[in-house]
């Protein structure tokens, strides 16, 4: 048997492999409606096993923060309006860009149209101006909802809306019907007047209905005005008036999260700094605020809207409902530097920053205060106790740093016990990341650091050590989106368990690392822009992925010391590089020549001028004179050709760029044409050379590619490693790191006295581990189990929990713990030592 310890970081207690179990917080998870079962030890006590675990429950390391595992909340995949915001209404104010979306005329003689005069307010400007005839008795128009309006026999629902009119004493009334427009609830709001009057009203559905619709209805002939018509459930989150979807808002309390960051995410920047998510816009009576454009609008989503219903002063009171730290981040006076080049000069910075400071004024301050008065009015005088305060999403380079410094000193003045929350990019390991870092250790002061990754479940199993090595004098790292991906954006048991197995690396970095939330947060079905995501719904269901169970699996049961954990172990199966090559662009026109892989004396494949070989994604590909041309300037254009077995060989070809944004794309070891498994030769505008791969991760360095100009590239593929070329000079080399038999973390709870354990194993075979504490024995432990068929297992409204936890109950014999962990798994043990 091989030990397998883990580098132990400097100036603390470093977890090694190891397992055990505690029993602590079990109400915590019969929200999942787990069965319960007795395990007992393996009947063949003589069976060596798989793995051998030990924790060391006297050396206690350190101690995890008191926001270690959260959530972010950003408004895409119409996570807030349509979402998590319980409003069924949707453009209720007419402020859409199709002011008139989603709403039509109850019949051919009513008109419709939308006027700004004399408005409710500034800020809500557009209104509905309904004309009834004078040879109609009443007139109506019509809201669509989203997608419909779901209502269940017996509810109440409770509608509010503004009207004026040039017939007053008209009668108002808002009416829910079925598709076939059966009437199903009818509230008399009250009779108009020639002035703007706010009606509220109750209705009661008789039966339930998938697809029904909302009418307002005017009494009599007249020229009416109507303004922010809303109807909302009565039972929404703890019973508030603008309130939170139940199921939705009981989903995100489920996972126990210690914080929840807020509003995102690309979000805060904006496509512009005119679309950039202003706070001030988002306080105050709804009918009041002023609305926006959402940025994840998209060809299939063009009316994809900010009410701000969901603003701040609702975040902060879902914060303090569920018992989670507030994390808001507010725009440092950048556009998305992805989308534009939209900044604020830096002689006008400062209203960015006194919005900064007005926001913590705003969750804080005495009510005699401004902004402290304003949360008053809203309904809460006491402050909201706001901790911690983001300055940027994933801004990059000294641009950034010179407009966050500006903000972190203001910060600080005015609050310095205010944690003020920096980033280090859009990416893991590039040029912008290692720029920021520098930064941090030399001349920029942070609290924390905000890192993002996004990658390949191989990546996240590869990656597990990642925090081992970090500075422990340098600001704390918030994991702030991080989300393993599949090739086809499927929320997998396979990705799930990817993610758990990296987790441990978070949990046994405790010192360094202090919050972490996987990102997106919702995705509603229809209505997606991202995956893969946590929560899934629709109009009445919603569902937990398999990563939102290791998500919850986390946040119900954060230890409060770390433990270090040795595992003993034979040598774990190690991935390799393999599969086909390939060639391809990216917004570009190229050519391709004389491509030939190579392994040693033997030749694998040399061009032969027939495009039928060739594999083809996308693109306009021709061959002429043994070159092969690429003319569309698409997005992510590829060809293939060769064996999805072949490994430990060489690829040398010549590729010219025509004309267009980047330069070519030469793909290696792929198996999958989903996956990016290639050198990106002239990426991202041009201005980087990137080698990604799932097994790799992604390294990019400063390089672009001339059009017209031949370039020799050579890639020499081993089983676990790569190295690039280009014209003879090597660009990239990279190994795959080891990977562990299995993944384990172990912590302390000092409330109950538990062990708690977590352990990942994603491999394709199930395991026995046989878990001990060193120098002590176990009396018994209950697991939290998470498994399935197979690793690429979903849940789906059809199948909810096909992939869910399973609680256990496990018996100890002579002082340890022995069982199996099935394959593609994840398991929390909460082990009981013996007094």
């Amino acid at each position: 048997m091989t030990s397998h310890e883990l580098p132990r970081p400097r100036g603390c207690v470093a977890a090694t492999l190891n397992v055990r179990f505690a029993l602590a917080g079990l109400s915590t998870l019969l929200g999942w409606g787990l069965g319960w079962s007795a395990l007992t030890p393996c009947a063949n006590a003589e069976t060596k096993p798989d793995f051998a675990l030990t924790v060391n429950a006297g050396e206690r390391g350190a101690a995890f923060s008191d926001t270690m595992h959260g959530v972010f909340f950003e408004d895409i995949n119409y996570a807030a309006d349509g979402g998590l915001y319980a409003e069924m209404v949707q453009n209720r104010s007419f402020e859409h860009r199709a002011p008139l979306y989603a709403w039509s005329v109850s019949d051919d003689s009513i008109t419709l149209e939308v006027a700004a005069t004399k408005g409710l307010h500034k800020n809500n400007p557009a209104y509905a101006r309904v004309r009834v005839p004078e040879s109609a008795e009443s007139g109506a128009i019509v809201n669509d909802g989203f997608d419909g309006f779901a209502v269940q026999a017996g509810e109440r629902y409770l509608a509010a809306l503004h009207v004026r009119s040039d017939q007053p004493g008209a009668e108002v009334s808002v009416v829910l019907r079925d598709g076939e427009g059966a009437e199903i609830a009818r509230a008399v709001l009250g009779e108009a007047s020639s002035d703007w009057r706010r009606f509220e009203g109750e209705l009661t559905a008789e039966q339930s209905a998938g697809d029904a619709k909302l009418s307002v209805e005017f009494g009599g002939p007249g020229a009416y005005d109507l303004d922010m018509v809303s109807l909302f459930p009565a039972d929404t989150f703890r019973g508030r008036r603008n309130g939170l979807r139940k199921d939705l808002a009981e989903k995100l309390e489920g996972l126990k999260p210690a914080f929840v960051r807020f509003p995102g995410g690309c979000i805060v920047e904006g496509r512009t700094l005119d679309n950039a998510y202003r706070w001030k816009d988002t306080v105050g009576p709804v009918w009041q605020r002023k609305q926006n454009d959402n940025l994840w609008a998209s060809r299939e989503n063009p009316q994809y809207h900010q009410t701000y219903g969901l603003g701040f002063f609702e975040y902060f009171q879902f914060c303090e409902d569920i018992g989670a730290e507030a994390v808001p981040i507010v725009n440092c006076g950048m556009g998305c530097q992805f989308r534009g080049r939209d900044v604020v000069p830096m002689d006008e910075l400062g209203p960015w920053v006194q919005d900064a400071l007005d926001l913590v004024e705003f969750a804080n301050g005495p009510i005699d205060s401004k902004w402290g008065k304003l949360r008053a009015d809203m309904g809460h005088p006491e402050p909201f106790n706001l901790k911690l305060l983001g300055v940027g999403n994933e801004q990059w380079m000294e641009g950034y740093f010179e407009r966050y410094l500006v903000f972190y000193h203001a910060l600080k003045q005015r609050y310095p016990d205010l944690q003020v929350v920096s980033t280090s990019g859009p990416q893991a390991n590039d040029d912008y990341y290692h720029y920021a870092w520098k930064r941090f250790q030399s001349d920029v002061k942070a609290d924390v650091v905000d890192e993002h990754y996004y990658r390949s479940p191989q990546w996240f199993l590869s990656n597990h050590e990642r925090y081992d090595g970090y500075d422990r004098t340098a600001p704390k790292v918030f994991a702030g989106e991080f989300a393993a991906h599949e090739p086809d954006r499927a929320s997998t048991l396979r990705a799930a368990v990817a993610e758990a197995a990296f987790m441990t690396g978070l949990w046994r970095n405790a010192d360094v690392v202090t919050m972490a939330s996987y990102a997106p947060l919702f995705a509603r079905e229809g209505a997606v822009q991202w995956a893969p995501d946590l929560i899934w719904f629709d109009n009445t269901r919603s569902y937990g992925t398999p990563s939102y169970h290791v998500q919850a699996m986390y946040g119900q049961n954060v230890p409060d010391v770390v433990l270090p954990v040795t595992v003993e172990a034979g040598s774990a199966p190690q991935p390799q590089l393999r599969g086909r090559i390939g060639v391809g662009t990216w917004e570009t026109a190229a050519e391709f020549k004389d491509i030939k892989v190579t392994r040693g004396d033997e030749v694998l494949y040399e061009s032969s001028g027939d495009l039928e070989e060739w594999e083809q994604h996308g693109g306009d590909w021709t061959v002429e004179d043994g070159v092969l041309r690429q003319t569309s300037q698409a997005t992510n254009v590829r060809a293939f050709v060769g064996s999805e077995d072949w490994t430990d060989y060489t690829l040398t070809l010549k590729a010219r760029k025509l004309r267009g944004r980047e330069g070519f794309l030469v793909s290696f070891a792929s198996t999958d044409p989903r996956e990016t498994s290639w050198w990106n030769l002239g990426g991202w505008g041009n201005v980087d050379h990137g080698l990604e791969s799932p097994l790799l991760g992604l390294e990019r360095k400063r390089g672009g590619v001339e059009e017209g100009r031949w370039y020799d590239v050579r890639i020499e593929v081993g089983p676990q490693s790569v190295a690039c070329y280009l014209d003879g000079e090597q660009i990239h080399r990279a190994e795959l790191p080891p990977l562990p038999p299995v993944y384990a973390a172990a912590g302390a709870d000092d409330e109950t006295g538990e062990v708690i354990v977590a352990i990942a194993n994603p491999a394709a075979v199930a395991q026995t581990g046989r878990v001990a504490l060193a120098g002590g024995s176990v009396t018994g432990a209950v697991a939290y189990e998470l498994s399935s068929d197979s690793p690429r297992d979903v849940n789906s409204f059809e199948a909810p929990t096909r992939v869910a936890p399973k609680q256990l109950s496990i018996e100890a014999s002579d002082g340890v713990v022995e069982r199996e962990f099935p394959a593609n798994s994840f398991t929390i043990l909460r082990m009981q030592p013996a007094k």
